[in-house]
């Protein structure tokens, strides 16, 4: 029976943990890889139209004007950039904070998930985890 106990709240922890990962997780395939492939020094094909889309957005532009930079040159310098250095370009937009990733969100949501069980635990009538309370008596 107390072992029934003490898996409920341990599967129930596991399960919120582990339904999320297929979002997080991307499936693997192998293929074969031709030698143009590797040769090609353009790793990201769509790095220049990203650019170029991030160019067209409005606040981008005022941005660039306020500092005194014409949105066409802008345009006109990204399309005389070599691959190399538009993927350097897209690797240091991608590493901002407004950009990139999304681990301060996971770790937000880690601490709202830890924070309700805290809350559920002390509030509610039945304990989920009942070692916490050693000291009353079932």
């Amino acid at each position: 029976m107390r072992y029934k106990r003490t898996l409920k709240p341990i599967s129930i922890l596991l399960v919120i943990i582990f339904l999320p990962a297929p979002v997080y997780c991307r499936s693997a395939s192998a293929a074969m890889i031709g030698t143009e492939t590797v040769l090609t020094p353009e790793r990201n094909p769509g790095t220049r139209e990203v650019l170029l889309d991030l160019m067209s957005r409005e606040d981008f532009q005022n941005i660039l004007m306020a500092r005194g930079i014409d949105p066409r040159e802008a345009r006109a310098r990204i399309d005389s950039l070599s691959d190399a250095e538009l993927e350097m370009i897209f690797i240091n937009i991608a590493d901002r904070p407004a950009g990139g990733d999304a681990t301060g969100f996971i770790i937000v949501v880690g601490v709202v998930i830890i924070i309700v069980f805290i809350l559920v635990e002390y509030f509610s009538a039945v304990k989920m985890f009942p070692q916490l309370h050693s000291d009353q008596k079932d």
